[in-house]
Order: structure tokens, then sequence, then C-alpha cells
């Protein structure tokens, strides 16, 4: 074999040499790419697969909605009822025994000539916090009127000051009221002792249900049955259903059949 050809042959097997070379580089770097972007994980490791984002932001529970049921809601209803149902009782609680009388000021003359004349003052328990002249010129308008006990012209009555009156009516706490009439009586409407005529002051702060919250009207029965009780006047009963109950009737009890009735 001649040199040239010699040298022909060595410079195929030199390319072929790096071609080969090329062709294993090539492959190590794809091979190397591959491996670089595989996940890497450790042995025994769990693999736990991550949720992409969706968007929607985390916010915090809502608060559990407070119960609106018909439990708490008739709970407060029937409280409201119950108040609303026993004014007196309000009353009551508002009325402390004090002990301390506001003395009536204005004077109303006797109606009427003829007749025992009673000189009359007004005294309202401090407590209470009712003005004395006010509830003087209510009992004035009453005793006044011939519907009243004057109407028969036996007896008339005249609102004096403190220091003319044989007679004292006066508004009190219930405590008050029985130190005033003594042992034995009953002060929750009215009571009398000697020439002392007491009328419950929750009584005249509020109408009972057989008065259907007439509070005027109530008053006005309060003034002609203590007073009834002042001149001698004897209790009474309801005499039928239907019928007219009698001023001497504890009406505030209770009608027992009867139609409530202011005068005499």
């Amino acid at each position: 074999m001649s040199d040239p050809e010699v040298r022909r042959r060595g410079l195929d097997w030199t390319r072929i040499g790096l071609v080969i070379g090329a062709v294993a580089v090539l492959i190590a770097a794809v091979f190397g790419v591959r491996a670089l972007s595989a996940p890497v994980e450790k042995a025994g490791a769990p693999t736990i697969a991550v949720p992409a984002p969706t968007g929607t932001r985390f916010t915090s529970p809502s608060p559990s909605p407070s119960p609106t049921g018909t439990e708490s809601g008739s709970a407060s209803a029937s409280a409201s009822a119950n108040a609303s149902a026993s004014p007196s009782s309000k009353a009551t609680s508002s009325i402390k025994a004090s002990g301390d009388f506001d003395w009536s000021t204005a004077t109303v003359g006797a109606s009427g000539s003829a007749g025992t004349l009673y000189r009359y003052v007004v005294g309202v328990e401090s407590s209470a916090k009712l003005k004395a002249n006010s509830v003087a010129g209510t009992v004035a308008d009453v005793l006044n009127d011939p519907r009243s006990w004057t109407g028969d012209g036996d007896v008339r009555f005249a609102l004096v000051g403190e220091a003319k009156a044989e007679v004292r009516i006066q508004l009190a706490s219930t405590k008050t009221a029985a130190a005033l009439c003594g042992s034995g009586a009953q002060p929750t409407y009215t009571c009398v002792k000697g020439k002392t005529v007491v009328i419950n002051a929750v009584q005249w702060k509020a109408a009972p249900a057989s008065f259907a919250g007439d509070l005027d009207g109530y008053r006005t029965f309060l003034i002609n049955h203590a007073v009834g009780q002042l001149i001698g006047k004897s209790e009474a009963q309801c005499g039928g259903k239907g019928k007219k109950a009698p001023v001497m009737m504890q009406q505030g009890a209770g009608l027992n059949g009867c139609k409530a009735n202011l005068w005499p």
C-alpha cells in the first residue's frame, strides 16, 4: 500500500472518530438535560401534590348566627305582657315608705249651707311624687259634686289649711297606710281611723281591671268610698249581676258581676 493511500485511510478513520465523538457528546447532553428537569425525590418521602392557585381568597368563617327563633322573642313578649298586665305592681315598687307628707295649701269652700261641715286638708306622702294641691283639687271637685255625699244635704265639705283642718285625707304608701290605720286594717285600698282618711297612693296611680283603665273614674270612686267610711257608711256588696255596684262596695277588688259605679 502506497503512502498516499495510507494517509487517506487514516484521515477517514479520524473523521469517523470525530463523528462518533460528536454523536456521543450530543446524546450525553440530551440525557443530562432530562435528568436536570426531572423532579428530585428523597428516598422514602411521600409526594405531595400542591394545587394550583385558583384566585379565591381565604376568608374567616362567618360567625354562627345568633338565635332569632321564637323562643327568645316569646320570652321578651311575655315579659312585656306581664309588665303591662300589672301596672299596680309596678307602681307599688316605685312608692317606698318615707313617712313624710306634703300638705295642701289651697282652700275651697263647702257646697251648700246645710248639713254637718267637715273641714279637711290633703296630705301626700313625699315618696309618692304627687302634688298635694293637685290631689286636693281633685278631692274638692268630687266632694262638692251634688252626685257625691253632699247631694242629700246631710253633710258638706270644705278644703282648708292644715291648721284649721279637723279631717286629714292622706295618700300614702302601703306600709305607711298600715301604720296610720293600725292593726286589723287592710290598707290595700282605703281605710279610716278616727278622722284620718287614708287612700293607698298605689291605687291612686293605677286603675284596676274592673275600671278598664279609667283612672279619673277610679279616683272619683276612691274618694267617695273612703269619705263614705268617714261619715259612717257601711260596706256593701253587689246586689246582682248587671246591676250598678254600690259605692261602698270595694270595687277595686272586683265587681262580682256588677257594673262599676263612682257615686253614692
